[in-house]
């Protein structure tokens, strides 16, 4: 079993993490990004151009994944980075957050450049397991908005029900395609006739 199995990585879901990196100044960055795998042996994102962390990992190569449990550092990587307590990887040149239940250690393997973004293949050289690792997904909290919103349809605006449910359903297909929740949203939308 690969590595990123065996922490319950499943293929071409997203997951919702919190990508460190050293700035040029040795300073630790963090910034919140989606990863996947379409084989379980290397780790894809894609990082907007000219933002820090890209600019960090292409001059680096080398990033850490924390796979955060609380949605609360979520908020802190985004507006309270001061916050954030880190520590110096033995393995790699990159911080990880102190504390969390479980870091990839990554290295960059490939680059391909897109419009507005770059897609970052990278290899893990390292993982770190010291909890329980709870791997964050939008999916299953989508469908629960879904579903609550469904119970509420007959007292809000209906193409606005359509839109909401419309638009979960993408998402669902993207970050968690061919899933238990994406085969609930299909059934859902489907109830409410949305195309």
């Amino acid at each position: 079993m690969g590595p990123l199995k065996k922490i319950g990585i499943k293929k071409d879901w997203i997951y919702e993490v919190i990508v460190s990196t050293y700035c040029d100044n040795n300073r630790p960055n963090a910034a919140p990004m989606g990863i996947w795998t379409n084989n379980f042996h290397t780790l894809i994102l894609e990082i907007y151009k000219n933002s820090k962390t890209l600019e960090n990992i292409m001059r680096v190569g080398e990033f850490a994944v924390n796979l955060v449990s609380d949605v609360a550092m979520f908020y802190e990587a985004l507006f309270n980075k001061e916050r954030i307590a880190y520590e110096n990887s033995p393995r790699i040149n990159a911080p990880v957050i102190k504390n969390v239940p479980s870091v990839l250690e990554l290295r960059l393997k490939d680059m391909t450049e897109k419009e507005n973004s770059f897609r970052i293949e990278s290899t893990p050289s390292h993982i770190q397991i010291e909890g329980t690792v709870k791997l964050i997904n939008r999916a299953r909290p989508l469908v629960l908005e879904s579903l609550i919103l469904a119970t509420r349809s007959s007292y809000l605006p209906a193409p606005m029900v359509r839109e909401t449910l419309k638009d979960n359903c993408r998402i669902i297909r993207k970050v968690a395609p061919g899933s238990k929740y994406d085969d609930i949203m299909r059934k859902l939308v489907d109830r409410f006739g949305v195309s």
